[in-house]
């Protein structure tokens, strides 16, 4: 991370970002008479109005002040003011203000400490970079952010905490997506998940290659199994169960390559792959956070971990698998592998009884045809549960949108040999059929699919291209939601 936080009631700091609301006006006192004047006679030449989107960069004796717009006060919301402070902060570094300070305003609708928080997320998420296999010795220059908010310092150092806990999941999500599938194999992820579980202080168990078979998750073992590396399954819990508290699984398709297997995907289609393990890169970035977090929730975090390889021992069109959970699959097409991989990860999530169960995949090309990138697809048929999902989503920015559990479309999976098919032969509503495979697995937990695609092109500050790590703050808020109640709340 390029970015140094701190918390301050006051500010000597050469550089400034003063955010703004556009409320009859932007109100530029708080950068004192003399500047609020000249910003004024700049604002009016720029159309600078304090709406949100809206920069404004003024130079003055020696200083700069960049005033970032948040739009109406009461319009405000997360996903705006974090965009502005990343959008802020990016404009003025680029100006070489690396040393800063970032002045929040008075009127927000969030105490100090959550508005340090989510201040810190975006700084943190804003100041991401991946340098692993750079060659220059020539690194970012690091900056120093200062929150100020007069007599709000030990409320601002709390909120930066807790920002800090969220921004380093993201960036370790984002890391796992972004190191190249030679490195992040089925091991290196599966060790990672050990040393996440051992630094919260959580259970870990591991059940890997062979070991598969004799537990009766055939399923992944048969996708994995032609890989350098052996396929696994790993699961984390934190806390316990306690009565009144409820069980929450994440779930995570860990597919660290995907080829296609012997249905092989084009040179194209191939590019990208290694962002395969989007979803269990998602799961294990939120369980470091939630528990980092010390959120009071019992919950556990299972990665299904394979390489869809060519080779000898691949698994073939054709092939029928015995799955744990008991149903038998018919494979008709190797490149839907991430659905087989899930119904074992299923299995193992299940064993822990948990009341709600999460998963996140980089499941369907046809999520993102119809929804784009951006857009997270979400199947789930439990009211409150449904609720909950959206409300996280718009709460956080990690965007999402429902998608049919379309019955009738269940019959395309319909298979003469087997209990089921793993793909459908005609390709229409593929994400559909997707998570209608995957409900056949749930058994009676509410339970929620989330089919999201994991990296971004760079079009925002927050976002820098590569791995994108959206979906870990969606998982935190949910979590909280849960546990304040509100999926079992009605409508």
């Amino acid at each position: 991370m390029d970015v140094t936080l701190k918390a301050a009631d006051k500010t000597t700091a050469a550089h400034r970002i003063l955010l703004l609301h556009s409320d009859r006006g932007p109100d530029f006192q708080a950068a004192g008479r003399a500047v609020a004047r000249d910003a004024r006679g700049l604002a009016r030449l720029r159309k600078f109005e304090g709406n949100a989107g809206q920069t404004l960069l003024l130079h003055r004796e020696g200083r700069q002040w960049l005033f970032a717009g948040l739009g109406e006060v009461a319009k405000l919301t997360r996903p705006i003011f974090c965009e502005a402070v990343a959008r802020a902060f990016s404009e003025l570094r680029a100006a070489g203000g690396a040393e800063m300070a970032l002045l929040l305003p008075e009127k927000l609708p969030w105490p100090p400490a959550e508005a340090a928080r989510y201040t810190a997320e975006a700084l943190l998420m804003v100041g991401y970079s991946f340098r692993a296999y750079r060659t220059s010795s020539e690194a970012p220059a690091r900056s120093t952010v200062e929150l100020v908010y007069p007599g709000g310092a030990a409320a601002l150092r709390r909120g930066i905490r807790e920002g800090d806990a969220v921004g380093q999941a993201i960036a370790l999500t984002r890391d796992l997506i972004n190191h190249p599938a030679g490195v992040a194999h089925t091991d290196f992820v599966r060790r990672e998940a050990r040393r996440i579980a051992k630094a919260a202080g959580a259970k870990f168990q591991e059940i890997r290659g062979d070991a598969l078979l004799r537990r009766g998750y055939r399923a992944i073992h048969a996708v994995g199994r032609s890989g350098p590396h052996p396929p696994a399954l790993a699961a984390l819990e934190y806390g316990r169960r306690v009565r009144g508290r409820p069980t929450v699984a994440l779930v995570g398709k860990g597919v660290v390559f995907d080829s296609g297997g012997l249905d092989l995907k084009t040179t194209a289609g191939m590019a990208l792959m290694k962002k395969d393990l989007g979803g269990a890169a998602i799961v294990l970035g939120a369980f470091q956070a939630i528990a980092g977090l010390k959120v009071p929730v019992h919950l556990v975090a299972v990665v299904g971990l394979a390489e869809n390889a060519v080779g000898p021992d691949a698994y073939h069109p054709g092939d029928v698998l015995a799955s744990k959970s008991g149903p038998t699959i018919e494979i008709t097409n190797t490149d839907a592998e991430g659905r087989v991989v899930l119904a074992d990860a299923f299995a193992l999530a299940r064993e822990y009884k948990p009341d709600y169960m999460i998963d996140f995949a980089t499941l369907t090309g046809a999520c993102r045809t119809a929804l784009g990138k951006d857009i997270m697809g979400l199947f789930c048929e439990e009211p409150g549960m449904r609720r909950v999902m959206e409300a996280a989503g718009e709460a956080t920015g990690d965007h999402l949108w429902p998608l049919p559990l379309w019955q009738p479309y269940r019959a395309k999976l319909n298979s003469t040999v087997a209990d089921l098919a793993n793909a459908a032969a005609d390709g229409f509503g593929g994400a559909i059929t997707a998570a209608l495979f995957l409900r056949e697995f749930t058994g009676d937990v509410a339970w929620a699919h989330l089919d999201c695609y994991g990296w971004s092109d760079g079009d925002s500050p927050l976002f820098p291209k590569g791995g994108s790590g959206v979906g870990v703050r969606l998982a935190i808020d949910v979590v909280r939601r849960i546990l304040a109640g509100e999926a079992d709340a009605r409508p």
